[in-house]
């Protein structure tokens, strides 16, 4: 999209009572896209969904989760997230390390830092991937609210367990059966939450679904084998395939991607791996299967079909999710 059209979509979704619109990180930066949504709507929550922790200072972070969110009036969630390891050395050249333990500090941080700005007190943090000691400094704007609600993006059991942990909620991935959320990142996270002695009731949990609603079902899952393919190309979610008896399959996506055939990768994912990653076809089928997801969250973060399509294609099934399960998209 560009810059006028997602402040279009922004609005259609607030229109349509959506909670709220979350911005990714890859082909923008998903903090100036926040911050551009927070400018074009009223009411809507805005969230990073989400920003590469480890590629900005915790003081970077700190002061542009509190920025945004005076600037759209206390609307603002920042989603923090670690990324691969290859993204995060090649593309920004800095430091992975483990990916949990790092983004736990990263939080901790954050915070210390939020809490502290406008008191005028020392801000030290003393950590394995951060030592920060700030002296002498105080924000002169006065915070929107109390405090800033962080979220952490989860795949595997470490990140789950650490959200639970520290976070105030977890975004799911995209690439998620229900079985997954359910075994693996709902019982970690509750998990972390016991072990930090924190209620249930205060964490806030939000899986992911990818969904393709479409009439024509064979073009729905074709657009949803083709975002399966990006992910299949990353050995980090090699557990989430194989636990459905789909490792062959990502692994042969994988072949066909690094030989530099990418008409081979869609061929390398059957409709029953599309069943058990996304919702794609009518769009009964498609409730039905963000109905699994709802009964194991707090809410549900609906994405399109987002790699290896047409941006005309992406942008209609984005709409597509606005109408059918915008509160009031219908009003």
């Amino acid at each position: 999209m560009t810059a006028a059209d997602l402040a279009d979509e922004a609005r259609a979704a607030e229109a349509a009572g959506i909670d709220c619109i979350w911005t990714p990180e890859l082909f923008r930066s998903s903090v100036t896209q926040a911050t551009w949504i927070a400018a074009a709507t009223d009411r809507v929550g805005v969230g990073t969904g989400i920003a590469w922790a480890f590629t900005r200072s915790p003081f970077i972070l700190a002061i542009t989760a509190l920025d945004i969110d005076e600037m759209s009036g206390g609307r603002f969630r920042l989603g923090l997230g670690a990324g691969v390891k290859r993204l995060n050395e090649t593309w920004h050249g800095v430091e992975y390390g483990r990916p949990a333990p790092h983004l736990r500090e990263t939080i901790e941080a954050v915070r210390e830092i939020m809490a502290k700005a406008h008191a005028g007190e020392p801000i030290r943090y003393e950590g394995d991937y951060h030592d920060i000691d700030i002296k002498g400094w105080v924000r002169p704007h006065p915070p929107a609210r109390e405090r800033v609600p962080i979220y952490t993006a989860a795949v595997r059991e470490g990140m789950a367990r650490m959200a639970g942990d520290v976070a105030d909620g977890l975004i799911g991935h995209p690439m998620c059966s229900t079985r997954w959320l359910e075994e693996v990142v709902a019982a970690n996270a509750e998990a972390g939450l016991a072990r930090s002695g924190r209620a249930r009731s205060d964490f806030d949990l939000i899986p992911t679904v990818c969904c393709a609603i479409d009439d024509d079902e064979e073009a729905a899952y074709e657009a949803a084998r083709r975002t399966i393919c990006f992910y299949a190309t990353v050995r980090t979610y090699a557990p989430l395939w194989e636990m459905h008896g789909f490792g062959d399959a990502a692994s042969a996506v994988g072949d066909a991607f690094r030989s530099g055939d990418l008409a081979a990768m869609p061929k390398a994912v059957p409709n029953e791996m599309v069943d058990a990653y996304c919702a794609a076809g009518p769009l009964d089928k498609v409730r039905a299967r963000v109905a699994q997801a709802a009964e194991r969250g707090d809410g549900v973060f609906l994405t399109p079909p987002t790699y290896f399509i047409a941006p005309e294609q992406l942008e209609e099934y984005q709409r597509r999710i606005v109408q059918a399960f915008g509160p009031t998209a219908g009003d």
